[in-house]
């Protein structure tokens, strides 16, 4: 099934703020994350049905998921998504070490 990707204002500040973080240390690092990022976003368009319940999704009480990608040098991160109909709705970006979500951390995907 194809699905259409949608990105919320938070995913986004937070896809700003883990490339700033990583380009202050790396600029080869920075580009590396972002590919891997916008591979993980390609998959999605395709299988996201596919993908792991979040662990914070019963806290949050909503159908959560997650699918996680990693760059070359390793380093775990999370795309946090629902999925409405056809349309996949990415709420937040996650790195390692970061915490779960809680409530405020998102907006309402409905």
């Amino acid at each position: 099934m194809k699905f259409q990707v949608k990105i919320s204002q938070r995913a986004k500040q937070d896809t700003h703020d883990i490339q700033t973080w990583i380009k202050g240390r790396s600029l080869t690092g920075a580009a590396a994350w972002l590919a891997a990022l916008e591979k993980s976003i390609s998959h999605l368009s395709e299988f996201a049905d596919a993908n792991a319940t979040a662990p914070e999704a019963d806290d949050l009480g909503i159908d959560l998921k997650q699918q996680l990608f990693k760059t070359r040098r390793g380093n775990s991160y999370r795309l946090l998504f629902v999925i409405r109909a056809e349309t996949v709705l990415i709420l937040a970006v996650r790195g390692m070490g970061q915490d779960l979500l809680h409530d405020g951390d998102i907006e309402s995907p409905d």
